[in-house]
């Protein structure tokens, strides 16, 4: 099954000043599934939207290998 990984951002929460922040949080979902309801998402906000790509790399890049060990 062929993964994709995504970043979606939302608002975080309320500080100081007129405009709000945004946090970024990593979601995988299968490539084929035409709605792209995710399979995995990260359980914690990231500040950069690279931050939270690259946490979604790795946990994909986790799930290769255990799947090569469970095909062994």
């Amino acid at each position: 099954m062929a993964m994709k990984i995504r970043v979606m951002a939302s608002h975080g929460p309320l500080r100081r000043g007129l405009v709000p922040f945004l946090v970024y949080r990593a979601e995988a979902y299968d490539e084929s599934d035409r709605f792209r309801e995710p399979t995995w998402g990260c359980a914690h906000d990231h500040e950069s939207v690279e931050h939270a790509f690259n946490c979604g790399v790795a946990w994909l890049n986790g799930q290769s290998d255990e799947s090569a060990v469970e095909m062994a």
